[in-house]
């Protein structure tokens, strides 16, 4: 018998690439815009995943550094950040508006471009040199005129993740591989830039915020439990133990404990989305933060390894099991998920 119920959830759309998909990013109307690890290609998909257009874009991809999409929410302006330039091009992607020449990013490094609520500004970090800091920069979405800088951390250590937040204040992620990660709260005042590190979300991984914008979910680093955050207060009001959300689960026998990777979602006020190492999709009630069922995308496989990390069928050498599900995002209101087919598959939210 199960121990969580199950909530299936039917295909809508799928949409099959030659390459795996390393951002996806929402435009108006319910379009997207999407570039891959391997190919110089920008793709921009209408709301059914049907493609409306595709672009080479010549750029740098190397030491595992792809290059990093993002769009003004108005859909006039895209930002590649690429691993020596960011560039601004137009709203179909066939002309370079601006471009920012810097040093190369190293192994594993970088940062998208973040357009601000208003779409009249454009942030970006430019990698440092041995002896300065990576920089925090600040240009004018409409001149491309730089309007403030600012020094931010050691560099070269660092990825970097903006993210929204409800009152048009930034958060910005900084995370070290997996050694540690560092949020920090960003605004412009008068042409200066103030940044606050945040030391109660330390080491944790930013997910999102719910629908009133009240509280903010985040990701344990490693066996520290998953947190909820009050906003703008950014205090940590409710935590639940990993071991208390996986507890007893029988659907995935192993010798190997599950356990939450990196990824959390508010899905409704009501309803946290939590993916698991073994690439489950766990559905969490807010109020206990415990599992009230397990979503079942359509075509969503499971494989079991063994402790040499090849696969097996028999139970008693099943060390961990792997899905082939790559990223898991919430994204006009819609579940997308990309898989190790290099395939974008969407679905209604589980909820």
């Amino acid at each position: 018998m199960s121990q969580f119920l199950h909530i299936n959830l039917p295909l809508k759309n799928k949409l099959t690439f030659t390459a795996n998909p390393v951002n996806v990013v929402p435009l108006p109307d319910g379009e997207i815009l999407m570039n891959f690890a391997s190919q110089p290609l920008i793709t921009k998909l209408n709301a059914n995943l049907e493609i409306v257009w595709e672009k080479i874009i010549q750029g740098r991809n190397t030491n595992y550094v792809s290059s990093r999409l993002s769009a003004s929410t108005d859909g006039r302006l895209i930002a590649i950040a690429g691993i020596t330039d960011v560039r601004i091009l137009d709203a179909e992607g066939a002309k370079v508006l601006h471009t920012v020449e810097h040093g190369s990013w190293g192994w594993f490094l970088g940062a998208a471009c973040y357009f601000s609520r208003d779409n009249k500004t454009i942030w970006y970090v430019l990698p440092g040199d041995e002896n300065k800091p990576d920089e925090l920069q600040v240009m004018d979405a409409a001149t491309f005129k730089v309007l403030a800088s600012h020094p931010l951390l050691e560099s070269q250590q660092y990825t970097y993740a903006f993210h929204a937040t409800p009152d048009g204040t930034i958060l910005l992620e900084a995370a070290a591989g997996q050694e540690k990660s560092i949020l920090m709260q960003l605004q412009l005042n008068n042409g200066v830039i103030s940044r606050t590190t945040l030391p109660g979300c330390g080491d944790m991984i930013m997910g999102n915020f719910a629908p009133s914008g009240k509280e903010f979910i985040m990701a344990p680093h490693d066996d520290e439990p998953l947190a909820v955050y009050s906003y703008p207060e950014i205090v940590r009001i409710a935590e639940q133990d990993q071991e208390a959300i996986f507890d007893g689960s029988k659907d995935f026998p192993a010798a190997e404990p599950d356990n939450i990777n990196y990824s959390v979602f508010f899905v409704d006020e009501n309803n946290i989305l939590v993916v698991s190492q073994f690439g489950r999709l766990l559905l969490l009630d807010r109020k206990n933060l415990r599992c009230r069922a397990e979503v079942m995308p359509e075509g969503i496989e499971f494989t079991a390894y063994n402790l040499d990390g090849n696969p097996t069928t028999n139970p008693d050498y099943i060390f961990d099991y792997s899905s082939n599900i790559i990223n898991v995002m919430i994204v006009h209101d819609k579940l997308l998920l990309t898989t190790g087919e290099g395939e974008l598959r969407s679905y209604d939210l589980p909820v």
